[in-house]
């Protein structure tokens, strides 16, 4: 009996050897499906960032064209006003009175110049006359043409889209003809300053793309387009530039805001060491490896690598191990073995 049991047991033995021993083989002949990418050069752009300052792109004190009490502002400071919208009104009555003056006096002198003008087509009226009565109406109808205007000008409208920034001068208050009452300000497009040194102002010009990145909010690099460079430095030996950037969000970035202006070299250099993503990556004890990718069998191969920094896109460096053009797995590396059969997902695909 304690021989059978014996034998039970080593047979059983042999049998689990022989099963655990054929799962490698059986693991190599299934082909399993990776994601296989082509190894590029890594391309740099060395960029240099100077500190800039966010402005808004237009900033007016809106006046009324005339004088009088202020009967209403109809915004307040931080509003939205849209162009030509009423931002105040005058007291329009004494306008109103001096209009109908003005329409009576042209309409009296329009009739007089009519009926003279007949007299003088007939040569029964003498030049001289006919002048004098000519220029009486001329005056009166330009009284009433600015007595008209006047009464459209104590409605002030915004000149153009934008947020009312402050406020000069109360409701009810007696106002000066040329006396600023708003000012507003656009944020739809803005500005954005900065300066450079004269290491670096000649490699610049009107036109060129150069990347904001607002402080605090630093996820997003916006575009913006050089408008202008000084031609000579400042106090501080620095040239002015100044950009022209379309607002990507008013809500977020506001004048007065600092940002980051970074500005790339015109040619990009590429850099001799390969980058692949860091998901291509798998350990041997503390030994970083690759799976290379053989086109002619579809077969995969471990090759050791020494790794280097990891940039901003999440590619590392490899200084030594592989080179540009070789296919490696990206997606699935922990899977595999050594020799065995993989189907692509995609082939050609570079990063």
């Amino acid at each position: 009996m304690r021989t059978s049991l014996m034998t039970l047991f080593f047979t059983g033995l042999v049998i689990l050897n022989t099963g655990c021993s054929s799962t490698e083989p059986e693991q190599k002949k299934e082909a399993r499906y990776v994601k296989i990418e082509e190894v590029q050069p890594q391309i740099t752009a060395n960029a240099k960032t100077f500190n800039a300052a966010i402005e808004e792109n237009r900033k007016s004190s809106v006046p009324f064209r005339v004088g009088g009490p202020l009967e209403k502002i109809f915004f307040d400071e931080g509003d939205f006003v849209k162009k030509g919208q009423i931002l105040a009104q005058l007291d329009k009555r004494d306008f109103k009175t001096r209009l109908l003056a003005a329409e009576a006096q042209f309409t009296q002198a329009k009739g007089e110049f009519e009926r003279y003008s007949q007299l003088y087509e007939q040569n029964k009226l003498p030049a001289n006359t006919y002048e004098k009565i000519k220029s009486a109406y001329l005056a009166a109808k330009s009284n009433w043409e600015n007595a008209s205007n006047a009464l459209s000008d104590t409605r002030l409208t915004a000149p153009f889209s934008g947020f009312v920034f402050q406020k000069l001068i109360n409701n009810h208050e007696t106002i000066a003809p040329g006396q600023p009452v708003l000012i507003l300000i656009d944020t739809n497009t803005l500005e954005v300053n900065f300066g450079v040194p004269e290491s670096v102002v000649n490699t610049l010009k009107e036109g060129q793309e150069v990347g904001i990145t607002v402080n605090h909010h630093t996820d997003n690099r916006h575009s913006a387009t050089i408008h202008s460079i000084s031609h000579k430095a400042g106090d501080d030996r620095l040239f002015h530039v100044r950009l022209k950037m379309k607002n990507p969000d008013p809500e977020i970035i506001k004048p007065g805001m600092t940002a980051k202006a970074i500005v790339a070299e015109t040619e990009s250099k590429k850099s001799s060491r390969p980058v692949v993503p860091t998901e291509a990556i798998f350990y041997s004890g503390n030994q970083p490896n690759v799976w290379i990718f053989n086109e002619t069998n579809n077969q995969v191969s471990r090759r050791p690598v020494t790794t280097g920094l990891v940039n901003d896109e999440g590619m590392i460096q490899i200084a030594k191990g592989i080179q540009p053009n070789e296919k490696i797995v990206t997606a699935g590396v922990h899977s595999l073995l050594e020799g065995q059969k993989v189907k692509p997902l995609s082939q050609n695909t570079s990063f």
